[in-house]
């Protein structure tokens, strides 16, 4: 089964409801599949649909995987820097990808879309993979990491500026350095970038096409699509390029567009002598009662749910605590709250954040986090002052449909702003401008209705630098040493990825836990095992950084990628005046621990939150926590079994029970552990007691009772397939308790590699070399030391590449008792091994090879930590050569000129991809 063009309409009212696309629309995926590119711009207003681009994507890639004759990136990055907009463009790209996984194997549209997209793969059969892959990279949360296993999957990633661009410059926050080279590589070819609100990215997006532009500089190109960058803007500008959107002869045809875009949206100015609103003090109290009283007021009128839209999160809270102290029904969303507590206002749980909305909610209070996406219909609003742009954007959350009479009203001050002054994030400058503006809004009955806002437009915000940079050709080889302590931190991104370089808006994590231990060796073993979910992280400025740490306990653990595993938080830490936390992070801490205003948190907070971690069904990953509730009959029982294991709490409570017991106990007594039913056959273990056992392992989470006893307060089951997502992991073990011999490994890494190049469509002498690699990536691994690591038999002819090692803490006594350096890599010496089988290619050839061979986990970017007498035990010319006089930097460079920066992280993701996916599978 294939698709074709005339299948778009109805694919389109699939997976929106039955909604039909707009002239616009049809006209971007046209332009798109006649050209293979996308239009440097996108001109649409809000309100006008600009999350289809979506489904546009989605569509078109299915078209190319049916045989249509133009090449179109495999890869959409949906990039806005809106906490919510993020999570509510995921949540769309989400639902598509559900329908389609639930659609296979029928006749209807969605079901061949779902065919098709599924044949781009190599032709592995894992009924899990879903045809759409969605990945979410937002501060705050735990990076998605699964699209970067498939290259030749369509997929969507979500993300904010500062989590794509530094990845994009091969520096990603929250990532593992060994991963920078990989997501760069796979950002930077077959991917197109959708920024929305633009203007409020103009560095990020000048960046990004100068990436594109250094990627083209290469002697040889990859054969790919290189990046495409896309502004979103409610108005064309000329200089721009290439504009697709919304025409004014479409309002003539498309009835629903022209009531969205044209309805008249009056708007009001209060003027309000106390504003900007103080943190303290009467006139704060004046400024909260006001839009309390107005939001109150238009409630009233409009019988309806009405917004209020502010600056801060503090002045939210306190207009949210105030409005339900007055009866009226009120819910509070900003983006600092935690995706669980967004997801008590989506569907299935409520309407609010959807068209259709709550009728039971009387006000909906959010601070700029629902200015731009969400599909709200809100009946009125009443707004702080802001810059024009997101005066705009929150008035498009109203009347959004065009069916109402509606009104908008904004707090602005009574006099001018005295110089310096601000409010929440936004500039007097840009205040004032957008004032003026407003006053002229305000005369014209159309008001802001999106149609209105195209002449005059609304200001732009003044670029807080002064000017943007460029990025250069040897900046990007700085870039490129990966592996290299560099004099420059990450921090200096902001160079060429922030429009504010005084007050970059980068983003760390807090975790709530109930009774995190306090002792940093029981701690630490919890948190690995069971890392931070996405559910559960709030998102928090990295400029409070400092006045959280002072505030949080003692014993909070630190979660950062690079580190390798979690480790508690040093006083020194804690205490220290300037910056420790970086963007990514995440940081743990006790559910005792006061520091939230109204459920978010707040540096001046002094309330509690609950820790949320299995509140969910499933999770994440596919493990089950269980939260056993003392004095239990369960309780019991599962004391009676832990007892038979013969655990002693005292000792790190990790333990390894018979998982078929375990599983009989789950599947007994799952409605008497937790309230709510669960998802325990996440694993597919828990329903198959027979199944083999090598992919479970069981922890115990033991916290001090009220009568100083130690009880069992959870009991997790970790599904441990998930740990082949693990680079370093996947090295050594597979998911399934076997060892894998390496000729076997090689050889299908190998085929595996050149298939997806294949397919991709590189030349014919790029497969064959990613084949090669691919074939001598673990070389290394035959040295007598690494096989004593992999628990080989010393009198076994063949070398393993894999081992039927799990346990961690076994892998970590092996590696002791082996006899190998600190910081050795196997691949370093697979580069020696192979060299000689290499260097019957050309010389450009050869060194590609070996750079992949070299670079196959992540390292050797540019350095190795080992001289060739450590590496190999002994003295070795070809290893001497490379390592000890500089011949390895030179390739690097060699491979940098000839195929560019960005094109050999490209083939370096291309052979990881290929190494993950087989060794995911066992092999």
């Amino acid at each position: 089964m294939s698709v074709d063009r005339a299948d778009f309409g109805a694919f389109f009212a699939a997976v929106r409801g039955g909604q039909r696309p707009f002239r616009w629309q049809e006209r971007l995926l046209d332009h798109i599949l006649r050209t293979g590119r996308w239009p440097d711009q996108l001109v649409a207003p809000t309100g006008s649909g600009k999350t289809s681009v979506v489904d546009v994507h989605v569509f078109a890639v299915a078209l190319m995987a049916s045989g249509h004759p133009v090449r179109v990136p495999r890869r959409l990055a949906l990039i806005v820097d809106r906490r919510a907009l993020v999570d509510d463009q995921h949540e769309h790209a989400t639902s598509i990808a559900d329908q389609l996984a639930e659609a296979r194997g029928g006749r209807t549209v969605l079901a061949r879309m779902a065919e098709t997209l599924q044949s781009l793969r190599t032709g592995r059969k894992d009924p899990a993979e879903r045809p759409l892959s969605i990945a979410l990279l937002r501060g705050g949360a735990p990076p998605s990491r699964e699209w970067l296993d498939d290259p030749l999957s369509c997929a969507v990633l979500c993300a904010t500026p500062d989590m794509w661009g530094s990845r994009l410059l091969l520096s990603g926050y929250g990532s593992r350095a060994q991963a920078w080279p990989r997501e760069a590589g796979l950002l930077a070819y077959d991917t197109v970038a959708v920024v929305d609100e633009a203007h409020l990215s103009r560095q990020l997006v000048t960046t990004a096409r100068r990436v594109a532009e250094l990627a083209t500089v290469a002697e040889e190109p990859i054969g790919v699509p290189i990046l495409q960058v896309v502004e979103t803007t409610a108005t064309p500008h000329a200089d721009a390029g290439v504009a697709v959107g919304v025409e004014p002869n479409d309002l003539a045809v498309d009835e629903v567009l022209r009531k969205r875009l044209t309805a008249p949206k009056p708007v009001a100015l209060l003027p309000l002598p106390s504003w900007p609103i103080p943190r303290s003090g009467p006139a704060r109290k004046a400024g909260i009662t006001a839009l309390t009283e107005e939001a109150m007021r238009l409630h009233q009128r409009h019988k309806s749910t009405v917004g209020c839209f502010v600056n801060t999160v503090a002045v939210a809270a306190a207009v949210a605590g105030e409005l339900r102290a007055r009866g009226l029904k009120t819910e509070l969303i900003c983006g600092r709250l935690r995706p669980y507590d967004v997801d008590r206002l989506r569907p299935p749980k409520s309407k609010l954040l959807t068209i259709l909305g709550d009728p039971n909610v009387d006000v909906l209070v959010s601070t700029q986090s629902l200015e731009v996406g969400v599909d709200l219909d809100l009946a009125a609003a009443v707004t702080e002052l802001a810059p024009g742009g997101a005066i705009a954007q929150r008035a498009g959350r109203v009347n959004r449909l065009g069916r109402r009479q509606t009104e908008i009203t904004v707090i602005v001050p009574a006099a001018d702003l005295p110089t310096g002054s601000k409010s929440g994030p936004y500039q007097r400058d840009d205040l004032a401008a957008a004032h003026e503006w407003l006053v002229g809004r305000a005369a014209d009955p159309a008001g802001l209705a999106p149609w209105a806002l195209r002449e005059p437009r609304p200001p732009a915000p003044a670029l807080r630098r002064d000017l943007l940079q460029r990025l250069e050709l040897a900046q990007s080889w700085h870039l490129a040493r990966t592996s290299d302590d560099l004099a420059a931190p990450q921090d200096d991104l902001d160079l060429w990825l922030s429009d504010d370089l005084d007050e970059p808006d980068h983003e760390f994590g807090i975790v709530v836990r109930r009774a995190l231990p306090t002792d940093e060796a029981d701690a630490v073993p919890l948190l690995e095992s069971l890392p931070p979910r996405e559910h559960e992280v709030f998102p928090v400025s990295i400029r409070w950084e400092k006045e959280i740490r002072f505030r949080v306990k003692p014993g909070s653990v630190l979660v950062r990628p690079g580190d390798g595993r979690p480790r508690a938080l040093t006083d020194d830490e804690r205490l220290h005046p300037g910056r420790v936390l970086r963007p990514g992070d995440q940081l743990v801490v006790d559910d005792t621990t006061e520091l939230f205003i109204a459920g978010v948190v707040d540096v001046d907070g002094n309330d509690r939150v609950d820790d949320v971690l299995d509140a969910l069904d499933n999770p994440g990953r596919g493990d089950v926590v269980l939260r056993i509730e003392r004095d239990t009959a369960a309780h019991r029982r599962f004391l009676d079994a832990i007892a038979a294991t013969t655990v002693d709490p005292d000792e790190p409570a990790v333990v390894e029970p018979e998982l078929s017991e375990i599983a009989r106990l789950l599947r007994a007594h799952r409605d008497e552990l937790t309230p709510r039913p669960m998802v325990v056959a996440a694993t597919g273990l828990l329903d198959q007691p027979d199944t083999e056992p090598a992919g479970a392992e069981v922890i115990l989470h033991w916290q001090d009772s009220a009568d100083g006893e130690l009880e069992l307060c959870r009991l997790i089951v970790v599904d441990l397939r998930n740990a082949t997502v693990d680079d370093e992991l996947r090295q050594t073990w597979t998911p399934r308790r076997r060892r894998v011999p390496l000729r076997r490994h090689a050889d299908a890494v190998a085929q595996r590699v050149g298939a997806v190049a294949g397919r991709l469509g590189l030349a014919a002498e790029l497969v064959d070399v990613l084949r090669r690699a691919g074939l001598h990536h673990d070389d290394g691994k035959a040295d007598e030391r690494f096989q004593r690591l992999l628990n080989a038999d010393p009198d076994q002819a063949e070398p393993l590449a894999k081992s039927g090692v799990r346990d961690a803490r076994r892998m970590r006594t092996l590696r002791t008792s082996s006899g190998l350096p600190t910081g050795w890599r196997h691949e370093q010496l697979s580069v020696v091994r192979a060299w000689p089988a290499l260097s019957a290619l050309e010389d450009d050839h050869r060194d590609l090879a070996a750079r992949l061979v070299g670079t196959s986990h992540g390292h050797g970017r540019h350095g190795f930590p080992h001289t060739s007498e450590h590496l190999v035990g002994k003295h070795d010319e070809v290893a001497a050569t490379l390592f000890d006089e500089g011949r390895w930097d030179e390739l690097i460079e060699r491979t940098h000129i000839r195929w560019g920066v960005w094109g050999c992280a490209y083939l370096e993701a291309l052979l990881r991809a290929a190494d993950g996916q087989v060794s995911a599978e066992g092999s």
